[in-house]
């Protein structure tokens, strides 16, 4: 079983982070999608072929910096390997403003089984033998957003696990409260899912538990997530990003609300 070859493109200034990259057809023709299980949506560039498809509504939703709306169009057909879906909706993403990916949302990956090998660059969908397995119970929220906890000594955090986001975000809220666990390193410009960017201070995390498996420290952005998180039905404590979700494999049976490392890299 071969699964979907992960494209993974470093960042240009942070060694720890990076985007997940896919390659996948619309209705038959070639795109590159950024593999996000922190969008809700799948999303399509204007181009000169999704421009032509009538809007049949909107979707508006909140990047970590700024919201927007943008237009929902009816693709004839979205494949991602074994994974398609006709006369799917789609957004597309404006004409003007911020350069954005196209990327794979929830919708697309909620009724699957995903085997995310990360030491291998591939995710394997719908793997044969999960008997063995140690899952634990995985939260999805009204729009299909993973959840799963993260500990920092005895305080567990709630965090979305964000194959789109580049590098793992904690909410400033949560390091004030947890001080002891995010060391200042500097300072950068982040952008957020809308494009938008804003100065962000950068931390290093300690050490934490996740899935029963010690993390060890790394790099995370910190951001005040209270705007984007009032639009939620959970709020976030963090964001795991390719920081952290690079440090293990992660087996998530979406259809079935299960989840488990399966090997931890590091």
């Amino acid at each position: 079983m071969t699964g979907i070859p992960l494209i993974i493109k470093p960042d240009e200034t942070d060694d720890e982070a990076a985007e997940i990259l896919v390659d996948g057809t619309v209705d038959g023709r070639p795109y590159r999608f950024l593999l996000d299980t922190g969008a809700a949506r799948t999303h399509l560039r204007y181009d000169g072929y999704t421009a032509v498809f009538p809007r049949v509504g909107a979707d508006t939703s909140s990047g970590v910096f700024a919201s927007g709306s943008d237009d929902l169009i009816t693709a004839p057909s979205v494949t991602l390997g074994p994974i398609s879906r006709s006369d799917f909706t789609v957004v597309r993403l404006a004409e003007q403003g911020p350069e954005r990916s196209s990327l794979i949302g929830m919708d697309l990956l909620k009724d699957t089984c995903c085997h995310f090998l990360f030491d291998e660059a591939r995710v394997v969908v719908d793997p044969d033998s999960l008997d063995a397995v140690p899952f634990q119970d995985l939260f999805l929220d009204q729009r299909f957003h993973p959840y799963v906890d993260v500990l920092f000594g005895e305080t567990t955090a709630r965090t979305v696990w964000d194959s789109g986001g580049g590098i793992t975000v904690a909410d400033t809220n949560f390091i004030e409260r947890l001080p002891a666990f995010f060391q200042p390193i500097g300072d950068t410009t982040g952008t957020d899912s809308k494009g938008a960017e804003q100065e962000t201070r950068m931390y290093r995390m300690a050490a934490t538990i996740i899935g029963g498996q010690l993390f060890p420290p790394h790099t995370v952005a910190g951001v005040d997530l209270a705007r984007v998180n009032a639009t939620l039905e959970v709020p976030m404590d963090l964001i795991l990003g390719y920081s952290t979700l690079s440090k293990a494999n992660w087996l998530f049976d979406f259809p079935r609300r299960r989840w488990a490392i399966t090997k931890l890299l590091v």
